[in-house]
């Protein structure tokens, strides 16, 4: 086993270690939440005043500690592309020097676990950071030069003037963020243990940093499509899965078939892959039928579930794509169309509800 492997075991190791030894702030509420619960129990039941006051008092020091806890403070606060600190170390010479850069990600890189930097801002305020452990960044200008696209830590677009300000971070995404959150609260903490990566395949990079730990379909395709930058259709899945979609049903959207395990497991690799038989790859048809969806008022929470895309195939197969696309569009003119739209269960209730819109 490698010791960059190594470094991520211990670091996931790390945080589930602390889960058992630092209160969670979900469990310290539901905690406060019994207490108030107990409380008002008390009051009915005109138990003794010295019972009840004991009562309160557990009650207020909860709330206390709820309100002082580090994760609410951090997570409270909206945090701004600001400066942070990082102890940048020489990967030759071990000397170290502070760098003020701003944090910067990887377009499609991995989606950001809020719990895992929760449990990472209390690790760090407990002085409980294993500094052993490396963040792996790169100069954001270097990414942009290989055709990349960076975001700062509110998810904007860098422009190519400010680039040289950021550090694009690969490896510890959430303990950056961490960092920065605890610094947003105006505490000062340097991120430490910092090392410059120049890479020239940066997608394949992240693949290999990525291997410990459990990939879901929508973590392996978030990361393919940054491996295959001038794949439309793994890249607009990407994106559409941003918004809320899942990837299965994204599949059935712009390519009439969900992608494989192993086609996906292809593409990780930057390897030709082949997508199941009669898929049709079509990505203006897709955007097609999402925004028209959406403009009949159908949220992306209901349009990514497969009933709607199979009704609307299944509809189209019967008429033609053009009356599929009319009837969708007359959608919103249907009346008490909310909870119709709730009601849709299958792919036959909504080629039902085209064919009512299309009367």
């Amino acid at each position: 086993m490698n010791n960059f492997v190594k470094n991520q075991k211990e670091v996931i190791n790390q945080v589930e270690e602390v889960k058992v030894n630092v209160m969670d702030l979900n469990e310290l509420k539901k905690k406060l939440a019994k207490a108030r619960k107990d409380l008002t129990s008390l009051e009915n039941k005109n138990m003794n005043p010295a019972v009840i006051e004991a009562q309160k008092k557990i009650v207020e020091e909860l709330e206390v500690e709820v309100a002082n806890h580090p994760e609410m403070k951090a997570s409270e606060i909206k945090v701004k592309p600001d400066f942070i600190t990082f102890e940048v170390v020489d990967g030759d010479t071990y000397q170290k020097t502070e760098v003020s850069k701003k944090l910067a990600f990887v377009e499609n890189n991995r989606p950001i676990d809020s719990k895992k930097v929760g449990t990472f801002i209390s690790i760090i305020s407990d002085g409980k950071y294993e500094k052993a452990y490396p963040v792996i960044v790169i100069p954001a200008a270097s990414l942009v030069e290989q055709g990349y696209t960076v975001k700062d830590i509110e998810g904007k677009p860098i422009p190519q003037e400010e680039v040289e300000d950021y550090f694009a971070v690969l490896d510890g995404q959430h303990r950056s963020i961490a960092f920065a959150r605890i610094n947003a609260t105006g505490e000062t903490r340097v991120i430490p243990n910092v090392r410059i990566k120049e890479k020239e395949n940066v997608g394949e990079y992240l693949v290999d940093i990525n291997r410990v730990g459990n990939w879901n379909t929508k973590d392996k395709i978030t990361v393919a499509a940054l491996v295959n930058k001038e794949d439309e259709l793994l890249n607009v899945m990407a994106k559409r899965m941003e918004e809320g979609f899942n990837p299965s049903t994204l599949g059935l959207i712009y390519a009439k078939k969900k992608l494989s395990d192993k086609a996906t497991s292809l593409a990780l690799k930057g390897e030709e892959y082949s997508l199941p038989q009669g898929a049709e790859i079509n990505i203006e048809r897709g955007n097609k039928f999402i925004t028209f969806c959406q403009m009949a008022g159908i949220e992306v929470k209901d349009i990514t579930k497969r009933y709607f895309i199979e009704g609307f195939d299944g509809y189209s197969s019967a008429t033609s794509e053009e009356k599929a696309f009319e009837a969708l569009g007359k959608l919103g003119s249907l009346e008490d169309k909310a909870k119709k739209f709730k009601a849709v269960k299958s792919g036959n209730d909504f080629i039902t509800l085209l064919k009512k819109a299309s009367k």
